[in-house]
């Protein structure tokens, strides 16, 4: 027992909050982006994020239920807490801010904000006015040892579930490391005077990605005609940009349900933070990754 419930109905709790929150963030998402999105870390139908708080919210906020307006403050106050304190941590783990709110007024950091946070109140008033009653009947209607059974197999799901998604970000990570540091020595390459119309159409922001890899080798090889037989750098130069598109192509076609693809649909405003930027002591640069492909600005790239 834990306050005066037991942790077979916190666990059940937890599970279903995460599943209809799974099912809330999916829906909202894939309605923004007019297709389907699996929202959130895992690649089940959990959203963790949710189960922590409607439970955590629930578990210790049942002494204000007659009070609605320390209820309302308490879950926006707890909810906001458990929202910073993840995105603190995932950041920590994967060097990478998950979900960014720097454009909504009021931002913490850019992991809270006033509105998402004026939400999580009105979600407390909602769970426990409808929801929560709601998941009450559905775990009193399962018997007690069919529902420890249940409880067995989703958590042995969820637990591979999560084993599986943190060596699958690790590696996407790892990736977005390498892809990085190919970009960045073919920065470090085109500082020469010479170079400045290639460094231009890295740094344009009015082109897609495939007009800009195509404008790229186009005024490559131009060049390779003005300066033929007088410098071997302009080969390094489209070896490494070659490579790095290579790279950059193979990221992008991961399976869209697993892996690359699928943490991309589900956080579109992810941030990476990368080692090399890290490792000097100095404010992290977080590159937006939706325009990782050769579209850093003269701000990042002097900040290094």
């Amino acid at each position: 027992m834990f306050l005066g419930l037991s942790w077979y109905f916190i666990l059940m709790d937890f599970y279903l909050y995460s599943f209809f929150g799974w099912i809330y963030e999916s829906s909202f998402c894939s309605i923004k982006a007019h297709k389907l999105t699996n929202r959130g870390f895992l690649i089940g139908p959990l959203l963790p994020l949710y189960g922590f708080g409607g439970t955590i919210v629930y578990v210790f906020l049942r002494p204000l239920t007659p009070h609605p307006s320390l209820l309302y403050l308490g879950g926006m106050l707890l909810a906001t807490a458990i929202e910073y304190f993840t995105s603190w941590g995932m950041e920590k783990m994967f060097h990478a801010q998950w979900w960014d709110y720097s454009d909504d007024p009021y931002n913490y950091e850019g992991r809270i904000a006033l509105v998402p946070s004026m939400f999580w109140g009105f979600l407390s008033l909602l769970a426990f006015d409808f929801l929560q009653p709601a998941l009450n009947s559905i775990i009193y209607s399962i018997p007690r040892q069919t529902g420890l059974i249940l409880l067995t197999m989703v958590t042995v799901v969820m637990a591979a579930d999560l084993i599986y998604t943190v060596i699958t970000t690790i590696n996407f990570r790892n990736q977005l490391e390498t892809l990085y540091h190919i970009r960045d020595e073919l920065i470090t390459q085109l500082e020469e005077e010479r170079f400045s119309s290639l460094r231009q159409i890295i740094f344009s922001k009015i082109h897609t990605q495939n007009e800009r890899a195509e404008g790229f080798l186009k005024r490559l090889e131009e060049l390779k005609e003005t300066y033929s037989g007088e410098d071997s750098k302009l080969a390094e130069i489209e070896q490494r940009f070659r490579e790095y598109k290579e790279r950059h192509t193979s990221f992008q076609k991961k399976n869209p349900f697993f892996g690359n693809k699928r943490i991309m649909q589900a956080f579109p405003t992810l941030k990476f933070i990368p080692e090399s930027v890290r490792k000097t002591g100095r404010k992290p640069v977080k590159i937006l990754l939706k325009d990782f492909l050769l579209q850093i600005t003269e701000k990042e790239h002097s900040e290094k």
